[in-house]
């Protein structure tokens, strides 16, 4: 009888790991009407294992996919390379929507060598976030394409079941509501359409003066480890620039800190007091298995309360 138990025991913990091993069905993710998916690489390596785990599993799901060449090659190829790659699958008319392959380093190179007239001529949906906070956003400030932010395909790879379904309800046009925390709490209502992306590509881009301008948005921010040890750096230096002035609000994401939260925390609170904007936190976007994605296209309120809804 102890042996019989024993081995029920070791029966129900085997399946109940591989519940919890079993990788979210990517099927509808990327909403009804896409069927071919363009995957670039603009940015770092792309690490083959990751990569080809994600591509099967959206083989699975029911994708075709045309992959650029260098995604699979050892070494980084030349900026322009890179663009000329990504403007071929931009152009392709049997892409449906573009979703980066890896983040890491690199997509500043290439949006200075793009040819941003060519891809004008197509309304292309692209999804990015981390490096690839530079291209989506030099996307709004052109005036070029669809940006939207969210995990390249790498990331995707440990999203969760929760990710996957706020993924797939985004792309679909439905996003659920979801509850934030004030950190500054509005008065009434804020409106406005998002932004947003990695801080210090934010502050990159400021610095370069191609950020696009917050003039009514709600800007969405997430940090790294790499980047928290200069996080009230990058805050001081927008604020001193005035960026936020005229931004509907502002939400803070997934910072995954080094530091403390506490000592995060009271940096954050020290931002909000400088901004004139409502500033909220608490939404699932960032690098983590969380991470959501967030059309730039697509207008959202948050309560004074906190809750974030999208419009229809």
């Amino acid at each position: 009888m102890k042996k019989l138990t024993f081995l029920l025991s070791i029966a129900l913990a085997t399946v109940t790991l591989m519940a919890q091993n079993k990788k979210p069905d990517l099927t509808g993710i990327y909403g009804p009407d896409v069927k071919t998916i363009g995957i670039p690489a603009i940015s770092s390596k792309v690490p083959q294992p990751q990569f080809i785990a994600i591509t099967n599993r959206l083989a699975k799901a029911g994708y075709r996919m045309k992959v650029a060449s260098n995604v699979s090659e050892p070494t980084v190829a030349p900026a322009e390379r890179r663009a000329r790659l990504l403007e071929e699958l931009w152009m392709d008319p049997e892409v449906d929507l573009l979703v980066f392959a890896y983040g890491g380093q690199g997509a500043a190179d290439v949006i200075e060598v793009l040819d941003w007239e060519k891809l004008r001529q197509r309304d292309m949906r692209v999804i990015g976030f981390s490096d690839l906070t530079m291209m989506v956003n030099t996307m709004l400030f052109k005036g070029v394409g669809h940006p939207y932010t969210g995990p390249v395909l790498t990331t995707l790879g440990y999203s969760s079941q929760a990710a996957v379904n706020r993924m797939r309800d985004m792309m679909n046009g439905n996003p659920a509501d979801i509850k934030l925390r004030a950190i500054k709490a509005a008065e009434k209502n804020i409106e406005g359409l998002p932004m947003g992306g990695l801080l210090e590509r934010l502050h990159r881009l400021t610095n370069k003066g191609t950020l696009n301008d917050l003039t009514g948005r709600i800007v969405f921010i997430e940090n790294t480890k790499k980047y928290t040890p200069r996080t009230e750096e990058f805050l001081n230096d927008m604020v001193a620039k005035g960026v936020f002035n005229k931004a509907a609000g502002v939400v803070i994401c997934d910072f995954n800190a080094k530091a403390p939260k506490a000592a995060t925390s009271a940096i954050l609170k020290a931002f909000a007091s400088k901004i004139p904007c409502p500033v909220y936190a608490g939404f699932p976007y960032g690098h983590i298995a969380e991470t959501s994605i967030i059309d730039f296209r697509k207008p959202l309120v948050i309560t004074p309360e906190g809750i974030l809804s999208w419009k229809k």
